[in-house]
């Protein structure tokens, strides 16, 4: 029996070195017995510096979330709590702070009393360090008013941002929902680069384009002579994307019966060759989107319900862009960007009147109509345009020919021009960004602005 014990102090003692993180005893005098190496390594004292010490003398206790007159509270020699875990700072021998997680416990004995305790420090040095780094990139984020190729400052587009950060580091099959035109393609890819699957295929399918034989076809592939047309071996996009993302665009146009054989590659990842009888093993992330609610088809009888829930583990919703006008200004100078290069113009923004009918315009369309509207007006400029009027805009948008706007038409004379700048300019405290915003017109369109008049 002697032996035994024996045997169990040295599993015991090897087991209190090995553990990955700092191990200390108290006795019921709160004074440390027992210092391990990964406590030695941590703080910086040897055992034989700190054995017969307390924990306050050591500092172990310099609280950062809870007020220090509660200290006791997490003393597992006061408090009768079984288990305490806390967050706090300790005191390196050089002088340092770092910051811990502090997890302890009474020791009892046979009549239940406390005889000590034994506590454990965990160093979260890197998770404080990646928190801060996460608010400083949700603060650059926030102040760039773009995510990707994903564009908006607003509220809705931020909390977007967010979602996408957190789904994109797992694999959760995800439903995008939102009306035609706002961009949930994008959202799908943005998911995609941001994940680890970055470096493999983002694969897209329309599920509405294609009729029931041939989207099984598409999806999971067809062996030689499976049906009329199938003169060689195909692979599907399951296959094709395999380790990527496949995109499923309008899901809820999915037949039912495709919809039975997409949800067993969902639950069993493994599909079969239209033709063929052995199953083949997939790895795949699935993104759904709909321009329609899901539980709706559920209710109506068109989507089945297993296939939702299985689909629907994360929905992200898609604002329309009647719901964020906050962003149109910057949609448009991407937009502009955009159309200067593909059709060699200096296009520098909108005029007031133009600007303010596209602002207050509901874009049943959304962001598709939206860069549609602009690249008309690209179309229908003449080279040395400077800005997009309202006379440029579709036909559609204006009504008629008089401008949207109760303010004056927009003075074409430099002088006058000139003048508007400087205003704008005094106005926003010379604040570029600002005074662009006004005048509807890029921050590059600005400074071109500046440079022609000499300002």
């Amino acid at each position: 029996m002697n032996n035994l014990n024996e045997i169990n102090h040295f599993f015991r003692e090897a087991l209190l070195e090995t553990v990955p993180c700092s191990v200390f005893i108290l006795d019921k005098n709160h004074q440390i017995i027992y210092w391990n190496r990964s406590a030695e390594e941590l703080t910086g004292y040897k055992a034989s510096e700190v054995i017969g010490s307390t924990c306050d003398k050591l500092q172990l206790n310099i609280f950062t979330n809870q007020d220090s007159s509660g200290k006791n509270t997490f003393c597992p020699l006061i408090s009768d709590a079984n288990i305490k875990e806390v967050e706090c700072e300790i005191r390196k021998k050089d002088g340092t702070i770092v910051p811990v997680m502090r997890r302890s416990r009474p020791v009892l004995d046979e009549n239940k009393k406390i005889i000590g305790a034994i506590g454990a420090l965990v160093d979260v040095s890197i998770i404080k360090q990646v928190r801060n780094e996460i608010r400083i990139l949700k603060h650059e984020i926030a102040r760039r008013g773009k995510y990707g190729q994903l564009i908006g400052r607003s509220e809705k587009m931020q909390k977007l941002y967010e979602m996408i950060q957190v789904v994109s580091k797992n694999d959760a099959n995800i439903v995008i929902e939102g009306e035609t035109g706002t961009g949930k393609e994008l959202v799908a890819k943005t998911i995609h680069a941001e994940s680890n699957r970055s470096d493999k295929i983002f694969l897209a399918v329309n599920c509405g384009a294609l009729t029931e034989s041939l989207l099984e076809a598409e999806l999971f592939g067809h062996k030689k002579g499976a049906f009329t047309g199938a003169i060689e071996n195909r692979e599907g996009c399951f296959e094709t994307a395999s380790g990527g993302t496949l995109f499923l665009d309008e899901i809820g146009e999915m037949p039912l019966s495709s919809q039975v054989k997409l949800l067993r590659v969902l639950q069993e990842k493994e599909f079969t060759r239209v033709g063929e009888s052995l199953p083949r093993a997939v790895d795949v992330r699935v993104i759904a989107a709909s321009n329609k609610n899901l539980s709706d088809l559920v209710k109506a009888g068109k989507f089945r319900e297993d296939l939702y829930y299985r689909l629907h583990v994360v929905e992200l919703i898609v604002p329309p862009l009647r719901d964020r006008k906050e962003d149109i200004e910057d949609l448009i100078s991407h937009f502009i960007g955009q159309f200067n290069e593909e059709y060699k113009k200096n296009i520098e923004g909108c005029s007031p009147e133009a600007m303010n009918l596209l602002i207050n315009y509901d874009w049943p369309g959304n962001i598709r109509e939206l860069e549609h509207v602009i690249e008309h007006s690209f179309a229908v400029t003449i080279g040395s345009q400077k800005t997009i009027t309202f006379e440029s805009l579709p036909a559609k948008l204006t009504g008629s020919n008089k401008p949207y706007s109760k303010t004056k038409p927009v003075k074409t004379k430099d002088v006058d021009e000139k003048s508007q700048l400087e205003e704008a300019l005094i106005n926003a405290n010379g604040n570029k960004s600002q005074a662009a915003r006004a005048l509807g017109i890029t921050r590059a369109g600005l400074y071109k602005k500046m440079q022609r008049f000499n300002l």
